[in-house]
């Protein structure tokens, strides 16, 4: 050290090393005035860094069920979807006649039979829908949670995103602790 000293004197002068000397010792060193380093800070940031990833985790295994959820009702829709156009073909396939004499036959459970007619479009609909009301029935139910699921989703994905904010904003009290110590030591 007093080698470097002396160097620095023969260099640039006994005046200019004391000059610079006397800056430097009476440079304002700043303080801290919230006391971001106390150890009951230190824990405080620690446990919320703990409880913010454990909170994360949640939110995101929450997020992953929900697709899983969908995943199995898209499937029963589109099995429903391929169901009700085979019943329905096979109801239009049961017309007999064509125009002004066509007519289909209804069948219900306790034996009977009824004759409709259906000489236009709108009474061919019905027809065919009659056959596949209980299948339209389940995937209109099938097709509601499944837009459940998608509100939910939404919903999971914005508490994630919140969390993710969170441990963000703790994230960078944390590394003004550590500026702070690394600062102090």
């Amino acid at each position: 050290m007093k080698e470097e000293l002396q160097k620095l004197i023969e260099q640039y002068g006994a005046d200019a090393v004391a000059k610079v000397a006397a800056e430097a010792l009476n440079k304002h060193v700043p303080t801290i005035n919230t006391p971001v380093v106390t150890d009951e800070q230190l824990i405080n940031t620690i446990s919320q860094l703990d409880a913010a990833v454990t909170d994360i985790l949640e939110a995101g295994r929450k997020n992953e069920e929900t697709y899983q959820n969908k995943v199995e009702l898209v499937r029963r829709a589109r099995q429903l979807e391929t169901s009700i156009q085979i019943t329905e073909a096979e109801a239009t396939n049961t017309i007999c006649g064509t125009g002004k004499d066509a007519y289909g036959i209804i069948p219900y459970p306790d034996g009977t039979h009824v004759r409709v007619a259906v000489t236009n479009d709108t009474q061919r609909d019905a027809f065919r829908r009659h056959f596949s009301a209980t299948e339209r029935k389940e995937l209109a139910s099938v097709e509601a949670d499944i837009k459940a699921i998608e509100v939910s989703q939404f919903k999971a994905r914005e508490d994630l995103d919140a969390k993710k904010e969170a441990l963000s904003c703790i994230r960078a009290k944390a590394q003004l602790q550590a500026a702070a110590l690394t600062y102090l030591a």
